[in-house]
């Protein structure tokens, strides 16, 4: 007889105060579960994490209920269906939702960890699912098109411009006919910003001051500021904003670590002198329009008019080093996690 197979999970073992770190988890392994009726057995091929993920172990974010100790690091992915009992889903296809950090995961599709199915790309990675043809790519342009109101000629910031949703960020300004300038940390990503997605400008917040390059760039001719990182770089980007500027924000990297004692912007009252508004939003309140954006992006990334990185990690044993790496600033590009590969 064979063996039985065996579903690797990461439980949360303890609340971080500070850094993430992977002693915050348990590696745990248990058989492989039993569909009941009515649900199917996913095995998970791909897994993201994005720095919320951090909030998730502290405050709850968005849900205000942090993970229990001991239960599964949640987590978002896509799947195959590899057993069904359940009439909308057959064995084979592709499912994605929060399938956490485990190699097996059940669902009955709709409240026990909810999925909907999804295609893959034609010619392009299933991973690009994950990030610029998923919620990454959607968040950059609602942020950028509704909440930002982008118009052409407009002078456009964009902090964390080497991540997931800010280099898509860049991409979209820069073809509407906009001047943009990226903050990123690092020369490999500031490089990247200029000599491969057109940013007029780079600016190396770890080498650099972010407050002084912005004053020489764009002195008072902020038009769209989009912010994925919140604390020192959005007081320095609201000292510099245009009459009728718009302040979109997305994230706030330089301030999950220390969930629940956020840094408030100093510079708000400039919002007053500007006549400008800041307005932040939620991409899944978009979902019903979610393909006015994951088409266009779409054949934008076929032609190769739309650039991405990833940063990949090979087995469900490398989840908590690649949410530290990413939390920490090292990673380069969209986090991705090969569990069972593509």
């Amino acid at each position: 007889m064979g063996s039985m197979p065996m579903q690797k999970r990461w439980t949360v073992k303890s609340r971080p105060t500070d850094e993430v770190r992977p002693e915050h988890f348990t590696l745990e392994e248990a058989a492989v579960p039993e569909p009941a009726q009515g649900q199917l057995l996913i095995e998970t091929l791909l897994l993201t994490t994005s720095p919320p993920a951090r909030m998730w172990l502290t405050s709850g974010g968005l849900s205000g209920k942090p993970i229990p100790i001991g239960d599964v690091m949640r987590g978002s992915g896509i799947g195959r269906v590899a057993t069904s009992r359940n009439p909308g889903f057959a064995e084979g296809e592709l499912v994605s939702g929060g399938l956490g950090w485990q190699t097996h995961s059940l669902s009955d599709g709709d409240k026990l960890n909810p999925v909907s199915k999804v295609e893959a790309p034609k010619d392009l990675p299933l991973s690009t699912r994950l990030h610029v043809l998923g919620a990454s790519g959607a968040s950059a342009w609602f942020g950028l098109l509704e909440i930002g109101r982008l118009r052409e000629g407009d002078t456009v910031v964009v902090s964390g411009a080497a991540g997931s949703v800010g280099s898509i960020v860049c991409q979209l300004a820069r073809k509407r006919g906009c001047r943009v300038i990226g903050i990123a940390g690092g020369e490999a990503k500031c490089k990247w910003l200029s000599d491969e997605l057109g940013c007029a400008s780079a600016i190396d917040y770890k080498h650099e001051d972010v407050g002084a390059r912005l004053e020489t760039l764009c002195p008072g001719a902020i038009d769209v500021f989009f912010d994925n990182v919140g604390g020192d770089a959005l007081d320095a980007a609201l000292a510099q904003l245009a009459i009728g500027a718009r302040v979109v924000l997305c994230g706030g990297t330089s301030q999950y670590q220390q969930d629940g004692a956020w840094q408030g912007p100093r510079n708000y009252f400039h919002l007053v002198y500007r006549q400008a508004t800041m307005a932040g939003f939620y991409v899944f309140n978009f979902a019903d329009r979610f393909d006015e954006a994951l088409l266009p992006l779409e054949d934008g990334v076929r032609s190769g008019k739309i650039k991405y990185a990833e940063e990949r990690y090979h087995g469900i044993e490398q989840a908590p080093m690649a949410l530290q790496r990413l939390l920490s600033g090292q990673n380069f590009g969209s986090t991705v996690i090969s569990v069972a590969g593509e």
